[in-house]
């Protein structure tokens, strides 16, 4: 199943201006999600960049760790879940797989993953869960 998200914000800086050679940032992002997943998801990311183009930070290499808090609804049932990524974002594509964690509410018993895909000015999750009908 396809939902489509927006990135809402992004805040993203260095973890040390004093640690050169050390090029790794946080971010702390936030993504509006609609479709059957419905709602708001909160992510704090590390980036390890491999290859940064200071005039195009689309054009960077970084690997990505991070969590993904969402709080919302899916299939029509409300809760929330937290899941883990770790991938790479690669000049303009993000291929870093989440997996869920844990989830509450009326999605406590919701399990299973999730994929990024981009599309020209489109941006989707791709879901493979399980446990909700």
């Amino acid at each position: 199943m396809k939902v489509d998200f927006s990135v809402t914000k992004w805040e993203e800086q260095p973890i040390s201006q004093h640690m050169t050679g050390f090029p790794i940032n946080s971010v702390h992002a936030e993504y509006q999600i609609e479709g059957e997943l419905q709602g708001k998801a909160t992510v704090e990311y590390l980036l390890y960049y491999l290859e940064s183009n200071m005039e195009d930070g689309h054009l960077a290499t970084a690997r990505t760790a991070g969590f993904l808090y969402f709080e919302g609804t899916y299939k029509g049932k409300t809760g929330t879940f937290t899941a883990a990524e770790k991938g790479i974002f690669d000049k303009g594509h993000l291929d870093s797989p989440g997996m869920i964690i844990k989830s509450t509410g009326n999605l406590s018993e919701l399990k299973g993953s999730y994929h990024y895909q981009f599309i020209g000015q489109m941006s989707k999750l791709i879901l493979d869960f399980k446990g909700i009908d």
